[in-house]
């Protein structure tokens, strides 16, 4: 029950978030907006199905994209060794983008983590992120740095397990 709470608590919370940036203005195309959706690790763009729908309705573009090794994406898992090759496909869509062109990110869980990258690398690219139930860095524990505290301390935990086995 707590659960169903949580989801529909969420949901009114991005269709706030939503109903401000898609307010009707007197030229349609003025308040035509890109909504770029990521999805989160397990699932495919197929599980934006139902957004994606009703923002087309209403007039937006939308783009929902399979990160590598989900949805129709043909990379296999055994072929991803870190999250750079996991948001590669959002990182080359965005590359892709005309110089002008400015999109609205939206993350659920783990696409939290790509679109946090996509606004590392290419801040002039992107209108507004939006983080639906969805892991959020702050801006002490950016990518960047979370990559290198995570490459010091798998460094230290072999070194430490390197030489607990010499002694051992």
């Amino acid at each position: 029950m707590e659960n169903m709470r949580v989801k529909h608590l969420v949901s009114f919370l991005l269709f706030l978030s939503l109903t401000r940036i898609c307010t009707p203005s007197p030229n349609p195309e003025a308040n035509q907006k890109h909504f770029v959706l990521v999805h989160g690790a397990g699932h495919g763009a197929w599980c934006w199905y139902k957004v994606s729908t009703l923002l087309t309705s209403i007039g937006h573009n939308v783009t929902a994209l399979d990160l590598a090794a989900s949805g129709v994406n043909p990379k296999q898992v055994q072929q991803l060794h870190s999250l750079p090759d996991y948001v590669e496909p959002l990182m080359r869509f965005m590359k892709s983008l005309p110089p002008k062109e400015r999109v609205i990110l939206v993350g659920h869980s783990m696409g939290g983590a790509a679109i946090s990258i996509a606004m590392e690398k290419f801040p002039e690219k992107i209108y507004i992120a939006v983080f639906a139930t969805a892991f959020m860095p702050g801006p002490a524990l950016n990518y960047l740095n979370l990559s290198s505290q995570v490459m010091s301390s798998t460094h230290s935990q072999i070194t430490t397990s390197h030489t607990l086995s010499k002694i051992c």
